[in-house]
């Protein structure tokens, strides 16, 4: 009898232990899964930019597709968990109506519903995925300019209060290009291009310029078109003035709180 008892008791303490190892081992799966933390979107020069940020840093930038009717774009986050709460997020705000995110096994598919038909680009920051829905509008260059000099509005400006530009540098691209680099407080300051002259001039909107930026830079010896490049109060903008020389084109993008103006020399094509 007591042998029996005792067999018995053995068993339930096998089953027990086993039920423990269980209980242990489910949240260590949980914790070997990434998981989606939060999905906002920014307007910036005409394009949508989306930023997914998760828990983990991603290895690779995820595989995707398009999809033109129903305008859509679709992104598959691989051992990736929703972290939510839900499985939509309204956007509609510019091209994106909104994000839908469908958990399948160990894998999450977010689905861009857009208003058109989009192209789309993503890169990594961190633990952050950004994903940039291109318009039509996504870069503003030289041929944009009005002929009358009227601004290009490359970001509407969002931001209630003025905000202070955080830093303005200067560097040489690989291609001779000139690109001033300006680090934002905020990703919803607004940015207005135009050309004046020969001379660019980059308004940000709702800004202030703290004392030791107001400076003016002399970058003829990085050897690119741009020569100077100063920088001023305006009332309740900023102003920057880029002084470049010869035959040359600009653009410029944003990537969350950095806005870059690029100034390329235009390359003459010798004929035989």
């Amino acid at each position: 009898m007591n042998q029996k008892r005792g067999n018995v008791n053995m068993r339930t303490w096998r089953l027990k232990v086993a039920a423990f190892v269980v209980a242990c081992a489910a949240p260590l799966a949980g914790w070997a899964q990434n998981t989606i933390q939060a999905i906002s979107s920014t307007q910036q020069a005409g394009s949508e930019v989306v930023r997914i940020e998760m828990a983990e840093p991603m290895n690779a930038v995820p595989n995707g597709f398009t999809v033109q009717a129903p305008p859509r774009v679709a992104i598959d986050l691989p051992g990736t968990g929703n972290g939510l709460g839900r499985s939509t997020v309204d956007i509609n705000q510019g091209n994106l109506r909104s994000v839908s995110v469908a958990q399948a096994g160990d894998r999450t598919r977010l689905v861009f519903n857009l208003k058109q038909a989009a192209n789309y680009k993503a890169e990594l920051q961190g633990k952050v995925l950004v994903v940039i829905l291109e318009g039509t509008g996504a870069t503003a260059t030289a041929g944009a300019t009005s002929p009358t000099g009227e601004p290009v509005h490359f970001a509407a400006s969002q931001n209630r209060e003025q905000l202070p530009l955080k830093d303005i540098d200067f560097r040489r691209g690989p291609d001779g290009a000139g690109r001033v680099i300006v680090a934002l407080a905020s990703a919803q300051v607004g940015v207005d291009i135009r050309q004046q002259g020969q001379s660019l001039v980059v308004e940000f909107l709702r800004s202030t310029l703290p004392d030791a930026l107001r400076r003016r830079l002399d970058v003829t010896d990085f050897g690119t078109p741009v020569q100077t490049v100063s920088t001023t109060q305006n009332g309740d903008r900023v102003r920057l003035v880029v002084e470049p020389r010869g035959s040359w084109e600009h653009s410029a993008y944003q990537t969350d709180t950095q806005f870059v103006l690029e100034v390329r020399p235009i390359r003459s094509i010798r004929t035989s």
